[in-house]
């Protein structure tokens, strides 16, 4: 089963609050950029798709996994300041994923979370679905090298079980000597396959 991890981000960063230069449709684009980047570098190979015609998707692609066939990713984000995720979004996320072929796996990323009911329309749908929290803090504007954004929260319901069942997310603190380890921005989630983190090189 799944490990739930639900973390709120105590710590804004200033980078997404620029408002002065960043708009909120290049902050937005700039976050998808930063999620594509950041899944990239743990072994998927995604793409950025978003626009007028994206039919609710903002990237796509493949994953591939140690000893495992490769499979499809399509994924929407959602960047928000403070505000979570509720169940809401995820029964629209159920109809884009309706659409895609059977080997696909669904990625909803968003910058402030997911509510609990949230988190329960997501384990409860018969499609393979991840939530993933990832912190924005890595947004420096919306150009297309997106960084890495801190992973805080990853979840999967049952559905997804089969394209992503023997992952396995550890908690990585930082430097233990200067930071508070009840806080958790002072942390990121570790994703883990076959007790190596991702991606693991060939």
């Amino acid at each position: 089963m799944a490990q739930l991890v639900l973390f709120r981000t105590s710590k804004p960063s200033a980078n997404i609050v620029r408002k002065s230069w960043i708009s909120t449709v290049e902050s937005g684009t700039a976050y998808e950029n930063l999620v594509v980047s950041t899944f990239n570098q743990l072994g998927a190979s995604l793409e950025r798709v978003g626009g007028a015609s994206d039919q609710g998707i903002d990237f796509r692609g493949l994953w591939v996994l140690p000893e495992q066939p490769s499979f499809y990713v399509v994924g929407q984000c959602k960047h928000y300041e403070r505000k979570k995720i509720g169940p809401s979004v995820i029964r629209e996320w159920e109809g884009v994923m309706s659409r895609q072929e059977v080997d696909t796996l669904g990625v909803v990323a968003a910058s402030s979370g997911f509510t609990r009911s949230g988190v329960n329309a997501a384990l409860s749908s018969v499609f393979p679905i991840v939530l993933a929290t990832v912190d924005p803090k890595g947004i420096s504007g919306a150009d297309e090298d997106g960084g890495r954004g801190d992973i805080r929260g990853f979840v999967w319901n049952k559905a997804a079980m089969g394209f992503i069942g023997q992952m396995v997310v550890a908690k990585k603190h930082y430097d233990v000597r200067v930071v508070d380890l009840a806080d958790p921005a002072e942390f990121t989630l570790q994703l883990l396959w076959d007790g190596r983190p991702l991606p693991i090189s060939k």
